[in-house]
């Protein structure tokens, strides 16, 4: 693996899962009230949860 991706990969990821749905959202016809209800919203939450427990688990190491 290439050593400036140690330990990023995981942020990486998350960056990903946040972009996919903002684009996804953008891209459908829904408002603000549909978005809250979507499965967005729930990817924005694991994708903030991932990041949030890898930040954890490098601030113990």
């Amino acid at each position: 693996m290439i050593a400036w991706l140690k330990g990023k990969k995981t942020y990486i990821v998350a960056g990903l899962m946040v972009v996919v749905a903002l684009i996804q959202t953008i891209t459908g016809e829904m408002g603000i009230a549909q978005f809250f209800m979507s499965e967005h919203v729930t990817t924005l939450i694991e994708a903030a949860g991932l990041g949030t427990l890898r930040a954890g688990i490098a601030k113990n190491s």
